[in-house]
Parts: C-alpha cells; structure tokens; sequence
C-alpha cells in the first residue's frame, strides 16, 4: 500500500532525472540570499564581535551600542525587504530564497530513492555544507570570524562549539523536520500567511480541461500538503500557530514542485499547454465540476501503485 509519503518521494524521483529551470534559479536565490546575509557583517556595514570588541557599524569602528543598532536595523531592513516581496509576490521567499526550506530541500534530496549510495553520499554532503554556509552567516553577525583560527582556548571552544551546535540543528532539521516547521511553526512565514498575501501572483490552475489529465501529482507533491489545482479551498487541517480556514493560497510556498511534476505528466502526453502555472493571474484558480477532463493513464504514471 502507498503512503502520501511515498507517493511523493516516487514523483520527486521522477522530475529529479529532468534538466529544469527552476534548479538554476533557485540555486541562484538561494546563493544570493546567503550572500545578503553574509556581506553585511564581514563587511563591517554592521556586526557586534562579543570576542575582540571590535564593532562595527557602515564600515567603521563603533561603540556596541551603535553597532548592536545597526544590526537590529539590518535585520529589520531585510524583514522589510521581504514583507515587501510577500505584498507582491505572497510566499516567494518561502519557497526560493529561505536556507531553512532549502535545507529541507536537501533534506529532501536524500530521500530520493533508487540512489547509489555515493550519490546519497553527495546529497549529506551537499545539505551539510549548506547548513554549515547558513550557520556560518548568521555567526558573523555576532562575532568576527578569525575567532575560529586565532581565539584562545575559551574563546575557540565557545565559537566552535556554537557553530557546530548550530550545524547539527540545521541539519537535523533537514532531515526530520523538514516542512512540517513551514507548515505550523515558521513565525515569519506564517505572519505573512496573512498580512497582505499578493492577490495576483501565485500557483494557479488555468482550467485548461483539456490537458488537466487528473493525475494528483500536483497534490502528491506539494511539501505542505495543499491542493494546487484549488487553492481557494479553505484549508482546516493546519497544525501548530497556523490559523485555520484561510485559504490554500495564503499557506502556498510557491515552491514550484507541482509545477515541474504537471510539466513531466501532461508533457508525457504531448499536450499543451500546462494547466498549472506559477506566475500572474486574476480570478479563480479552481476546476469546474461540471468541466470533463481526460483521465490519466496509470501504466504512465512515476506513481506506485496499490
């Protein structure tokens, strides 16, 4: 019997073998939102060093105080940022530019299965270091980084262990927790869930009857368990912080997976074009019942069968 984790794991196998835009853009998101984070302590525009006391704030020395404001406005500055995005764009960040959702996605990545084991091997590698870059970044904000080479014993014990600390959390949660924390948990991505999610932009179904082959990919792979085809539909069975009965919509990552599975099934058919979409729209974004669609053929479909 197939579980919905199953049925999953089988499609993310499926779309794994195929070249697809969304893995260069992402990866380019990805890497610049660890660059962003990054950039403003190593570069001086604002860090707090509880090692050697030398804070910094735009690039110059400066006293703690000045220089903890700076950060708490850099943070600031990026949640504006973002806040900003989700006005426009409504879960984007979410699913393209939050190392947590990437480390889940790594976490992902090596849960595939029918990979070789120097393959899955990879795939450790790949969300260890990621969370290592990740943990790394958000340590510079609070220290200068030459303590992990030149701090005396207490002060490398402290770094080193905070890192690693740090490391093994992200990574565990990559591969346990995963987007059950997206789903009920993230305060931020919830918070957006509901101030201002954008009204024209997002995952929508085109009612495109014809080529919609009713497969349930798109459901079966969603990492937070929504219906991509309606997601108007109030969703009740949230868990944690979330609210319920907001709609689908609101709680969508805009991860772009259901998108990259409806390519591969209608593409196996050769029809066109693909029924969901992730991009501006207006309207509804549901089937009509009374709108027929072809049904799917299961000898073609990636998923188990019973």
């Amino acid at each position: 019997m197939t579980t919905p984790t199953s049925r999953r794991f089988a499609l993310l196998k499926a779309i794994a073998r195929q070249r697809h835009r969304y893995s260069l853009l992402r990866a380019v998101s990805q890497t610049f939102s660890l660059a962003v984070l990054a950039v403003v302590p190593l570069t001086g525009l604002a860090r707090v060093d509880f090692w050697g006391g030398e804070h910094r704030l735009l690039f110059h020395p400066a006293p703690f105080k000045h220089a903890l404001g700076g950060v708490v406005i850099g943070i600031g500055a990026m949640y504006v940022v973002t806040f900003l995005s989700n006005v426009a764009a409504g879960r984007l960040f979410c699913g393209w530019g939050c190392p947590v959702g990437q480390i889940s996605r790594f976490g992902d990545a090596v849960d595939v299965p029918g990979q070789s084991l120097l393959h899955r091997a990879l795939q450790h590698v790949k969300g260890a270091a990621f969370s290592g870059a990740f943990i790394l970044s958000m340590l510079a904000w609070w220290t200068d980084l030459r303590v992990l080479v030149m701090g005396n014993a207490i002060a490398l014990g402290l770094a080193w262990g905070s890192l690693a600390c740090g490391v093994i959390a992200a990574y565990l949660h990559g591969r346990w927790w995963r987007w059950e924390f997206c789903k009920s948990l993230c305060p931020i991505g919830l918070y957006y869930s509901f101030v201002a999610p954008a009204r024209y932009f997002g995952v929508h179904f085109r009612n495109q009857h014809e080529t919609c082959i009713e497969c349930n990919g798109c459901d079966n792979v969603c990492p937070v368990n929504l219906t991509p085809r309606d997601l108007m539909k109030p969703v009740t069975d949230r868990v944690g912080v979330s609210i319920a009965d907001a709609p689908g919509h609101n709680h969508c990552l805009e991860c772009g997976d259901c998108i990259k599975v409806c390519e591969f099934m209608v593409g196996k058919k050769g029809l066109s074009p693909i029924p969901l979409k992730l991009g501006h729209f207006a309207g509804p974004q549901r089937i009509t019942p009374s709108s027929p669609a072809s049904p799917v053929d299961a000898s073609e479909s990636p998923l188990p069968t019973r």
